[in-house]
């Protein structure tokens, strides 16, 4: 669980709502007509620019915001020099053994070690996990596009909400006491925009960002290990380039 997530998230509706209620009447924010424009115009906007399935998808990479469910750097390092380790000293169909551990790991890590183990050559290797990493990189990438663009649509239909309320405002010049509460509800759309945008749109689609960068990173260190193991490197070099990789400091052994 990425518990800064949550937090984060929480922590900014919390004060929003702390802010109107000891300002005022919080009833004097609840329109059900700028609810509508915003949040249903915003969402069927997006809809109408990706596949079905990969809008439903990027909704869904919600979740992967709170719990992205990648496992930590430093025990995967530890856990990839082991292998390093077992293949040198054993040999690489030794690792033929653990082959159910890494496809639960990971089904990318598992397809790399079950192309190395029989006997592909390294190029052959590279093709097949680029090609794979294009495939999950563009998935990802998606995901964070669909938050992205729900980031820049809900505050353009605040402003939709804003101007529609503004002409209906006009329309009654002849009642002044209609006035006020007509510039009020128009200006609401506008709240409700800047606020799914800047609360909720915006720090999801930076959180999904990083966790694809993140994922790529494990995905190029699995295959940096399968490298290291095909040539039979040095598992102590192979476990400083993981750390840099990272982007951690490691002990030597």
């Amino acid at each position: 669980m990425d518990i800064a997530t949550l937090i984060g998230l929480a922590a900014a509706f919390l004060l929003i709502i702390i802010t109107i209620v000891l300002g005022g009447s919080a009833g004097a924010f609840i329109n059900i007509p700028s609810l509508l424009i915003t949040v249903g115009g915003g969402f069927s906007a997006a809809m109408a620019g990706f596949p079905m399935g990969e809008y439903i998808g990027g909704l869904k990479a919600f979740l992967k915001a709170l719990n992205p469910g990648l496992p930590d750097p430093i025990e995967t390092i530890d856990f990839l020099v082991d292998i390093a380790k077992k293949a040198r000293k054993e040999g690489i169909l030794a690792l033929e053994s653990s082959i159910d551990e890494f496809y639960s790991r990971d089904p990318f890590l598992g397809n790399i070690m079950r192309m190395l183990i029989d006997g592909l050559d390294m190029e052959e290797i590279n093709s097949n996990a680029e090609a794979a990493m294009a495939q999950i990189e563009q998935k990802l990438s998606t995901e964070a596009a669909v938050w992205e663009t729900l980031g820049d649509l809900f505050p353009a239909f605040g402003m939709i909400g804003t101007l529609i309320g503004l002409i209906q405002m006009l329309q009654n010049l002849s009642d002044p006491a209609a006035l006020g509460p007509g510039m009020a509800v128009a200006m609401i759309t506008t709240l409700y925009g800047a606020i799914l945008a800047n609360v909720l749109c915006i720090p999801i689609t930076k959180k999904l960002k990083y966790y694809k960068e993140l994922n790529m990173t494990f995905k190029e260190a699995y295959l940096m290990t399968a490298e290291a193991i095909e040539k039979g490197a040095n598992p102590n070099i192979l476990k400083q380039k993981l750390g840099g990789l990272f982007g951690v400091e490691l002990k030597e052994e």
